[in-house]
């Protein structure tokens, strides 16, 4: 039995069960309608997934590409994008690959700036995903980020209980559930850690732990500005929350954050 093939074949069917809102992209679309005036562009979206994103930028006759480094997410992708013509996705990781070029927009969602899998360090993977998305796009060419944006870490991830965000079963018939035991913030290095597992039972009825642990760099606002401006954008629009409301400076809580910036 391969376990490592069952256990991410599992995450990406019960991922796919859970993260399936439509807000963000109903938000996403109306954007790009209002600052392109309803034309069609050459976007690139990083780190598609399944394509729950990407397939609808394509479904709204935007000519799209998508990547993953997750294989078994962009098996879901692929059938998502049968019969569009407009859309190609492929596997690569973002820290390390080339994005392509000449796009007229990046799109940079699902909270991926704070979501990023790499052996590169943290902050600079961050700064590295902003880079690109710049390298990508044409001159004038724009990106789309949306992240979640902190006003006080600490008190956001500095928690140590037991929970569960995902369970459920795939087409495999393998059960299982994700299990958290907290997290620990440390307001110096940024970075935050924890731990936990998933609990998996094949179709046969074997079971098996995976265990898991994690660390992220939570970036300040003047960080994120920062690196936008370092990697050559200007800031055009904020949006908070998927709503019209501006992004506040300095902000005072915790925000989900969209940044629509112009590559000059």
């Amino acid at each position: 039995m391969n376990r490592d093939f069952i256990a991410k074949h599992w995450y990406a069917s019960v991922y796919e069960k859970f993260e399936n809102q439509t807000h963000d992209i109903d938000f996403l679309l109306k954007v790009l309608a209002e600052q392109t005036g309803n034309q069609s562009q050459s976007i690139l979206e990083v780190a598609c997934g399944g394509g729950r994103i990407c397939v609808s930028l394509a479904k709204a006759n935007h000519t799209v590409t998508g990547f993953d480094a997750d294989e078994h997410m962009l098996l879901r992708c692929y059938r998502r994008m049968v019969g569009l013509p407009n859309i190609h996705c492929y596997q690569a990781e973002a820290a390390i690959s080339d994005w392509g070029l000449g796009f007229d927009v990046v799109v940079m969602a699902g909270n991926i700036l704070i979501n990023i899998e790499s052996k590169m360090d943290y902050k600079e993977a961050q700064k590295t995903f902003i880079k690109n998305a710049a390298a990508s796009l044409r001159t004038g060419g724009h990106l789309y980020m949306d992240f979640d944006l902190y006003y006080n870490p600490a008190a956001s991830f500095s928690r140590l209980n037991e929970s569960s965000y995902f369970q459920g079963t795939d087409e495999l018939g393998t059960t299982g559930r994700t299990v958290s035991y907290g997290s620990v913030y440390d307001p110096i290095t940024q970075i935050c850690t924890g731990i936990g597992h998933w609990e998996l039972t094949t179709n046969s009825g074997e079971q098996f732990i995976v265990p898991k642990r994690w660390h992220k760099h939570i970036p300040t606002q003047t960080q994120v500005y920062g690196w936008l401006s370092d990697a050559g954008f200007t800031i055009e629009r904020t949006y908070q929350n998927y709503t019209a409301e501006s992004i506040p400076k300095p902000i005072v809580e915790a925000n989900r954050a969209i940044i629509w910036a112009r590559k000059l």
